[in-house]
């Protein structure tokens, strides 16, 4: 049974930095993730949907000033949007997956090992993990568990990820629909909404309980983030509650 200063299960940012850091100090790692490389902050969360604000502000300012430049009826490609923002994706995890291959080669040691599996904590000291070739075991001194987080699905919402989306799911759609419906006015949902409304093909309505969107930050600032919204024709439900969805 191979043993380990530190266990790290799951392999996104947490996980991946935590990795860095025990490395950083001379000890002997391994990290486990069962699914992709980087987690959701990559694949679904902040690079991936940080691209895809950085295409469309762009592409707001291409219809904004389209005038200037003599273009006329500017319309936007999905399938070359979502592309773009898959090869940022692609690239980032190859630049991990360098990284990790480099780590003992630099250390010139056996110090750093990535598992892709599903790990199980049998005990205090002991990981078992489910992988392709079978199940193995290993010991660690320290287990870090950094296994992230989920989209939260409400049992009254028909989630299939083909007409109602998590954000995880968003990735799935095949063009820019003719009108979107976001329930909450946080972040995400913020974010989401300025995403889709800078293309210009969506028309998007924002529902939000409070009387304001973003309700955890400063009043002056989520005035100028309304009206920028709303110049863009971002439909805000404001003190509104989701009584029934269906397909």
């Amino acid at each position: 049974m191979k043993k380990y200063d530190v266990v790290i299960i799951g392999a996104g940012p947490a996980g991946y930095a935590a990795a860095m850091r025990a490395v950083d100090f001379n000890k002997k790692v391994a990290l486990i993730e069962k699914k992709q490389l980087g987690g959701a902050g990559i694949h679904h969360g902040a690079l991936w949907s940080k691209t895809w604000w950085e295409l469309s502000r762009e592409a707001h300012s291409l219809r904004k000033h389209s005038g200037a430049f003599n273009i006329n009826n500017l319309e936007f490609s999905y399938d070359k949007m979502r592309t773009e923002v898959r090869k940022a994706v692609h690239e980032r995890v190859e630049q991990l997956e360098h990284h990790m291959r480099n780590i003992n080669v630099s250390m010139n040691g056996d110090m750093f090992d990535y598992i892709h599996g599903n790990a199980h904590v049998k005990d205090a000291h002991t990981v078992e993990i489910s992988t392709v070739n079978g199940n193995i075991e290993i010991q660690s001194e320290f287990i870090i568990l950094a296994t992230g987080s989920t989209p939260r699905k409400l049992p009254t919402l028909p989630i299939d990820e083909k007409y109602v989306f998590t954000s995880d799911g968003l990735d799935k759609l095949e063009g820019f629909p003719k009108s979107m419906v976001i329930v909450g006015a946080g972040v995400i949902g913020c974010e989401f909404a300025t995403i889709f409304s800078n293309f210009g093909h969506t028309k998007v309505h924002l529902i939000d309980k409070g009387d304001r969107i973003l309700p955890f930050e400063d009043e002056d600032v989520v005035k100028i983030i309304e009206r920028n919204l709303e110049e863009k024709n971002v439909l805000i439900h404001r003190n509104s509650r989701l009584q029934s969805m269906s397909v």
